[in-house]
């Protein structure tokens, strides 16, 4: 099956964003051939604990470390780019908890609505043409059941 949609997307994070994501991920590790299926994600250089969610592909942590080093970095850039895979994105979502402020930044909430609007950004515009569409017919049957009733009194 193929799909005109993109292979990769590019999420731009601030440094409170890279930084966190940097925290909240550890280094997906090669599992034994002998071990479970389920046992897989859970795999990591060090244990998936409260500083880092999920384990993820070592070439992942990089791409958000180089994030990391071009926003700290005196004088660097206040955004950096970071080139994800439609799966990393899934990834990426799962260590993005909404309730979750860093550096006085809402960056959970900030990295939820960056990663959807990357995932979903072609049906997001459909669905606000629709709602805008269906607004605008709303406002003319209103519009109209009001004349009607005005003509209907008279």
């Amino acid at each position: 099956m193929t799909t005109d949609r993109p292979q990769t997307k590019i999420l731009f994070l601030t440094k409170a964003e890279a930084l966190y994501l940097d925290d909240a991920v550890t280094v997906l590790t090669i599992p034994d051939k002998d071990m479970p299926p389920y046992m897989i994600p859970l795999m990591g250089m060090r244990p998936v604990a409260p500083s880092a969610m999920l384990a993820v592909p070592p070439d992942l942590v990089e791409r958000i470390g180089m994030a990391v080093l071009l926003t700290t970095t005196k004088n660097g850039l206040t955004e950096a780019a970071l080139e994800v895979g439609i799966e990393e994105l899934y990834f990426l979502r799962e260590a993005a908890q909404s309730t979750i402020k860093f550096l006085d930044e809402a960056v959970g909430y900030n990295l939820k609505r960056k990663i959807y609007m990357a995932l979903l950004e072609d049906e997001y515009k459909d669905s606000l043409q629709f709602a805008k569409l269906m607004e605008d017919m709303e406002t003319d049957s209103v519009t109209t059941r009001n004349k009607a009733k005005t003509n209907f009194s008279k």
